[in-house]
């Protein structure tokens, strides 16, 4: 088997790239040959390198202040800034490599792949789609996911809602699309394992009868962190008399998000009851604290941070119409509540507070889902298959056609 060109857009702690890091480690352990080409640089590259040789695009310049104010909100972004230097430093490198595959993480890298590299346009595409109408709209340019999804051999979508999107709106084959998440189960209960309970309590400094409702993801509008404190500020108001705190791991002064988040917390009095946490290698940690998890996301097509709520037997509360968490919540591993219903999502939070035996149940439950339904080992026997039956269908629509006239030619 070639080796495997994956792409991705950076190496930020966020919810592709981190599933990504994943994936090339458990390929690595199968002893698949992988090379990944990341369009930015970020926190991750380090722990990239460990698993994949890295081919890095030089840094572009961080936007102005107001280029950051804009793109709070969710509008299209414009093209990339790329150096055709560093464009030809790239094209040598990857071309150096035997590449026999190119493995798209996330509608991100489209314009890339079909502005930059027209070079590898001729190997067969798998693209990994993390991606529903808002980011789509945020993060692609169409002609270039049109184009992608055209050279695109087998598309696998994190949940139902991701696939049938790509399939109703870009009457992409169905016959091409896999449904699957990967999620390295056993390494992330390894790592809860290892926490220590003790000194996280005293990292968070929350009072030792706290009840902690929780969030995780990088700052912005369509993760909902406004509707987040909303939710807080009905539930703390609602229950005056328990120790409620909500917590958010994700939100840091350097997200143009950030301000916007603060200021009601401030104006709502509740500082020391909302707690912003920046980004953080701890998130996970941070969530064993957690009685139940909130996905407070406008869309989200399947985040990692519902899974891992989940194995830590968490109780999920999240809307419908907003992505795939609700496959897998359904009736029995939390509450899926009216598509931003603030008061349908305080009140299922504060059943879930006041029922102990409720939350323990169903945070059970949602624990047994992602283990039965997300098999590790599986998942990568799937992904595997499906990249070696992609380079099988190239080979053989590469064959040379007989000639008839000069048959010895």
């Amino acid at each position: 088997m070639q080796k495997v060109l994956f792409i991705s857009h950076d190496a930020n702690r966020a919810g592709s790239q981190l599933l990504l890091l994943q994936l090339l480690g458990l390929l690595k352990n199968k002893g698949v040959s992988t090379h990944l080409l990341l369009c930015e640089g970020g926190e991750l590259v380090r722990e990239f390198e460990r698993v994949a040789s890295v081919t890095l695009l030089k840094p572009v310049p961080k936007p102005s202040v107001g280029q950051r104010i804009i793109r709070v909100l969710p509008i299209k972004t414009r093209g990339f800034n790329w150096e055709n230097r560093d464009l030809h430093r790239v094209k040598a490198e990857l071309l150096a490599q035997d590449l026999g595959l190119v493995f798209v993480n996330s509608v991100a890298n489209a314009e890339f792949y079909h502005k930059q590299l027209g070079y590898l346009h001729h190997l067969p595409v798998v693209l990994f789609a993390h991606e529903l109408q808002m980011s789509v709209a945020t993060y692609s340019q169409p002609e270039s996911l049109k184009f992608l999804l055209a050279k695109c051999r087998h598309l696998i979508a994190v949940s139902r809602a991701v696939a049938d999107f790509y399939v109703n709106e870009y009457r992409y084959p169905v016959e091409q699309v896999s449904t699957f998440t990967l999620i390295n189960t056993d390494e992330i209960q390894q790592r809860i394992a290892s926490v220590d309970s003790k000194l996280l309590q005293q990292q968070l400094e929350l009072p030792a009868d706290a009840l902690v409702i929780g969030g995780c993801g990088n700052a912005e509008w369509r993760k909902g962190n406004d509707i987040f404190n909303l939710i807080a500020r009905e539930v703390i108001e609602r229950l005056p008399y328990l120790p409620v705190y909500f917590v958010w791991v994700g939100a840091g002064d350097s997200q143009p998000f950030f301000e916007l988040i603060k200021f009601d917390v401030e104006r709502f009095g509740l500082t020391d009851r909302i707690r912003l946490i920046p980004p953080t290698p701890q998130a996970l940690a941070i969530m064993t604290r957690f009685d139940v998890f909130l996905l407070s996301s406008r869309e989200d097509p399947y985040p990692l941070v519902v899974m891992e709520a989940a194995l830590l037997q968490k109780p999920i509360v999240c809307f419908d119409q907003a992505g795939g968490a609700p496959e897998l919540v359904e009736a029995d591993a939390g509450e899926v509540v009216k598509y931003l219903d603030v008061h349908a999502a305080a009140a299922a939070v504060i059943s879930l507070i006041l029922d102990g035996e409720l939350r323990m149940k169903k945070g059970k439950k949602a624990r047994e889902k992602v283990l039965e339904r997300h098999d590790t080992a599986l998942s990568v026997q799937k992904l595997m298959a499906v990249m070696k039956n992609a380079m099988q269908e190239n080979l053989l629509s590469e064959k040379p056609e007989l000639n008839v006239t000069n048959p010895t030619a």
